[in-house]
């Protein structure tokens, strides 16, 4: 890398002064950038691959459009627009900082990919809280669930959703109203994490109080296996939810120590992570169809069917 384009860091700007490379540090922060290219240059045909799965398999299944499954689907949606426009942004971007392009250049994309990876991230945590509102649903109003989410109420949250998570990004990229903007995006996500964690306590208890009449109870078989793959889905979503904040957890903690880096080898040596550490985020997004397989035995099976039909056609062809 070329030091000396970073020679003046009061020129940097602020998103991305973290990043120039100090000569004792430059070793460190070259691992660092280079592990997380191949790291997304090697999970971004997967995120994509496995996400298009998801979408094709509820498009094409009738038996499988019901809400929870839906609102997969359009978690699925989010997940590819990040394996497909914010993971290679972001691989050139680290590109252009490792081959020692200007820091101008770099910081024009590391921008571009923060405004790319707003949009998805925040439709992806509102679409969650909306996952954890249809499973809070189905479990305490089981007999009422078909009237309350119908497929129009279903649109309409999932379109307010995808506004919600936009108009911020909007407004970053304008340079209007910036503390609006920021104050409207904390407001938002405090609020969905709030419903989320609501709403899971709510079925947390459903769940135990419909487990206790099972066992004291005659229940019927129908019903037993309706609750249990009611119970199922939840537990799923909760899974979903722990990897999310998972992955968001190492950059909210960089986020707090970042701005503060103690000036000795350590310190940097945290700052050169940055890089990894913003990957967590992106990575997350292959996560969440793994997940799909693995909790559905129903979405595994459609899945091997389709790979099997489409490889059948291809060497027919």
């Amino acid at each position: 890398m070329n030091s000396s384009t970073f020679t003046n860091s009061s020129l940097v700007p602020s998103a991305a002064n973290c990043r120039v490379w100090k000569k004792e540090y430059h070793r460190e922060n070259y691992i660092s950038t280079l592990a997380s290219i191949v790291l997304n240059m090697m999970t971004c045909p997967l995120t994509v691959f496995m996400n298009v799965l998801v979408i094709i398999v509820v498009k094409t299944k009738p038996r499988l459009q019901n809400m929870y499954n839906i609102l997969l689907a359009c978690l699925a949606v989010t997940d590819f627009l990040v394996g497909a426009v914010v993971q290679p942004s972001f691989i050139v971007g680290e590109m252009f900082l490792i081959t020692g392009s200007s820091l101008n250049d770099y910081c024009n994309l590391y921008n571009q990919t923060i405004f790319l990876f707003l949009a998805p991230c925040l439709a992806s945590l509102f679409l969650l809280a909306l996952l954890s509102i249809e499973r809070y649903l189905a479990m305490k109003y089981s007999l009422r669930y078909a009237e309350i989410m119908t497929k129009f109420r279903l649109t309409i949250a999932v379109i307010s959703c995808c506004l919600a998570a936009v108009i911020p990004s909007i407004f970053v990229i304008t340079a209007t109203l910036p503390y609006e903007a920021l104050s409207i995006t904390v407001f938002l996500v405090c609020a969905s994490l709030v419903v989320i964690v609501y709403c899971h306590i709510s079925v947390y208890f459903v769940t135990r109080r419909h487990m206790n009449q099972i066992k004291s109870e005659q229940v019927s078989q129908n019903a037993k296996m309706k609750f249990l793959e009611e119970k199922k889905a939840a537990i799923t979503t909760s899974i979903i939810i722990g990897f999310v904040l998972c992955s968001f957890l190492p950059s909210i903690v960089y986020r707090f120590v970042g701005p503060f880096p103690l000036d000795n080898y350590f310190g940097n040596l945290f700052i050169s992570l940055k890089p990894l550490l913003l990957s967590c985020f992106l990575i997350n997004s292959l996560c969440n169809p793994i997940i799909y397989c693995w909790r559905s035995s129903v979405l595994k099976k459609e899945f091997t069917e389709l790979l099997r039909r489409t490889n059948n056609n291809n060497v027919g062809r």
